[in-house]
């Protein structure tokens, strides 16, 4: 869980230029094209990485791009030449907190966000713990900053986990609140593995963690995308290693399958079920 910021109002320019805005007619409800923003806490540990191959396999997300700490979104594999100017559904993987996501304010995400992609998403798709959770949640903040326009947004009120229900597979995974362990010793002991992996083990071909190589990935000046590419894919291979010795599994579908039921992720937005109904978001 990251550290409380303070909230932080929209900037009046923002204000002023949705309270004369006329939204128009939504953008039509279609598959468009689809990426994934992670961020600086995709080195914290493997879950961002599977988000990606998620959204990937269940999703038809195309790239990936990268949010710096400094605000700055990079491409990081099969991006547009445009930019995120060229995707009108967005995901994101990211730690939640409260008023934060991988320690950034909600307003300076939304703004951040903003600045990448001016023109309205049709999606924007949260894995982020609490992103639902209202009053001011970051799906309204980030709606607000479009003016209310965003069709869809989903996100997790309270902890959220990718649920398989006993399939070991991101095929058909879903993401889902209060999800329930089948076997909950068995699922602390794997995530106690895995990161014991990511911080202790040496990233192949390397004398440093998966960590280490990661945060100095993102750090490189200048930032290269391919490089984080070829870590994350390979992270995705090394953590789906079958374990010899079940005791020792490093395997993170196997938390996967062991997640299961839940409740469904807050949905809102201009228009989330196509029906053309409007839903407030908390």
């Amino acid at each position: 869980m990251t550290t409380a910021s303070p909230s932080r109002s929209l900037p009046l320019l923002s204000l002023l230029v949705c309270a004369g805005l006329s939204l128009g007619a939504l953008a039509p409800r279609d598959a468009g094209a689809q990426a994934m923003i992670v961020m600086k806490d995709v080195c914290d540990d493997p879950a961002a990485t599977f988000d990606y191959q998620w959204a990937r396999i269940n999703h038809d997300v195309t790239a990936a791009f990268l949010m710096q700490p400094g605000g700055s979104i990079e491409p990081v594999e099969n991006a547009d030449p445009r930019g995120l100017a060229a995707y009108p559904r967005i995901f994101v993987a990211a730690h939640g907190g409260d008023n934060t996501l991988s320690g950034m304010p909600y307003d300076e995400f939304a703004e951040n966000l903003h600045k990448a992609r001016a023109a309205t998403p049709q999606l924007t798709y949260f894995a982020v713990c609490g992103a639902g959770k209202g009053p001011a949640s970051l799906l309204k903040r980030v709606n607000d900053r479009y003016c209310g326009g965003i069709a869809e947004l989903q996100g997790g009120v309270t902890r959220c986990a990718l649920t398989g229900n006993g399939k070991a597979a991101l095929a058909g995974a879903q993401y889902r609140i209060e999800a329930e362990k089948s076997d909950p010793a068995r699922h602390a002991l794997i995530q106690k593995n895995i990161i014991y992996k990511w911080e202790n083990d040496n990233y192949p071909g390397q004398q440093l963690s998966y960590k280490n190589v990661c945060k100095k990935l993102i750090k490189a000046s200048p930032f290269q995308g391919e490089p984080l590419a070829e870590f994350m894919s390979t992270v995705y291979h090394e953590f789906t290693r079958p374990a010899v010795d079940p005791k020792r599994s490093t395997n993170y579908l196997e938390l996967i399958a062991i997640n299961q039921n839940g409740q469904p992720l807050t949905q809102c937005g201009a228009d989330p079920t196509g029906n053309g109904v409007k839903v407030a978001c908390p």
